[in-house]
């Protein structure tokens, strides 16, 4: 398996390598040198030994609740690497859908009876340069650096101490406040001084991508079946860690029907990881989708286009959503399946009841105290 696992690492860091500079981590003006986190989705047939990248991103930073009060489905919410490979990926998936409907070839994607599906030969498989943030990687940053992981006692004033987002749902906790509690749902990682971002980390969202699968709604509704990953694939560094990946992935759900998928550690090394704690997170996030006809790449910052971001509460600027973006995806489905002109983004999520009804169970599951929503992000 460490073969399988090198390969699925090789070929996301090979098209990593491919991109331009333009978004992958340098070298600040002080001389403060950036880091990274690479995550890319690879489409195996084990069969005939051929793996594909089909999604990439990088990323650490996550946009704050506040600023998505002028989104209108525009601004990403979560750039972290694991997110923004997620939603290349069912970006990736509404394009081949696209091009088979315009008469272009896919080799991911075939019709069948019941509309779309992809086609058998293939796996999937996750490669991630760090293990995710949340659940999965408080052992490490307790062991590591103390320094970093802010005790619930020094946090200050935000609600019991800080390590509450809400302060009558005692399963969510905010960032890494209060490292020592294990399975519970925490938002990503951030200053205690920082405005807060309510998206819930890499840890929590890939344990209930288990239950739901990697689709979002709108690929859900097109394809015959849902899409899961086979495997993650980390540095081998993590595979002390396997205990610690198990209670995260698999014992927050042992209750639950779910896929789960299986850990392998690879050799390859991601040259833009963090090697010591001087360097900082690079601001900007890459993302590539790969298809049958032709390769997309951007890059994001601040959860728009590289060049499009307008500061304080002005109206985003004409054009700056990415091809991940939630208006993006929304406009690409209605060019395969036509929509009433008066149903909205959230109006047609809501009409997907047997996912909704997934995804309500795997909230119930991971945060027993009820579930804390980022804010509302609608579009037409």
């Amino acid at each position: 398996m460490a073969v399988i696992a090198d390969r699925i690492a090789a070929s996301v860091i090979s098209a990593y390598d491919k991109l331009p500079k333009s978004g992958k981590p340098g070298i600040r003006s002080n001389g403060v040198t950036e880091w990274t986190v690479l995550s890319g989705i690879v489409a195996f047939d084990e069969l005939n030994d051929r793996y594909e990248p089909i999604s990439l991103g990088t990323g650490v930073k996550a946009t704050p609740n506040e600023e998505l009060q002028r989104s209108n489905g525009q601004i990403v919410h979560d750039c972290h690497a694991e997110v923004i490979c997620l939603r290349a990926f069912n970006a990736l998936l509404l394009k081949e859908i696209c091009d088979l409907q315009n008469g272009q070839k896919s080799f991911l994607i075939e019709k069948s009876a019941d509309g779309y599906k992809v086609k058998d030969v293939w796996k999937f498989a996750m490669y991630i340069s760090r293990i995710p943030c949340g659940d999965a990687s408080m052992n490490l940053l307790e062991a590591e650096d103390k320094s970093e992981c802010e005790n619930c006692q020094q946090v200050g004033n935000i609600f019991i101490n800080g390590q509450y987002v809400h302060p009558e749902i005692d399963t969510i906790i905010r960032g890494r406040a209060n490292y020592k509690l294990r399975k519970v749902v925490r938002t990503k990682p951030g200053r205690a001084d920082s405005k807060i971002t309510l998206s819930k980390s890499c840890s929590d969202k890939l344990t209930m991508k288990q239950m739901i699968s990697i689709c979002n709604a709108l690929t859900w509704s097109l394809l015959q079946s849902p899409v899961y990953l086979e495997w993650i694939v980390l540095p081998k560094q993590y595979q002390y860690e396997q205990v610690q990946l198990e209670d995260t992935f698999w014992l927050r759900l042992k209750n639950q029907q779910f896929l789960p998928f299986k850990f392998l550690f690879c050799n390859e090394t991601f040259s833009a990881d963090r090697t010591n704690l001087s360097q900082q997170p690079s601001l900007s996030s890459c993302v590539s989708l790969y298809g049958s006809n032709e390769a997309v790449s951007e890059v994001i910052l601040n959860g728009v286009k590289n060049g499009f971001y307008v500061k304080g509460k002005k109206p985003l600027r004409k054009g700056c959503q990415s091809i991940i973006s939630r208006c993006a995806q929304w406009s690409a489905f209605k060019k395969i399946k036509a929509m009433p002109s008066d149903t909205d983004y959230y109006g047609f999520k809501s009409s997907v009841v047997d996912r909704n009804h997934i995804i309500s169970k795997a909230k119930a599951t991971l945060s027993a105290s009820g579930w804390i929503s980022t804010c509302r992000d609608n579009c037409i």
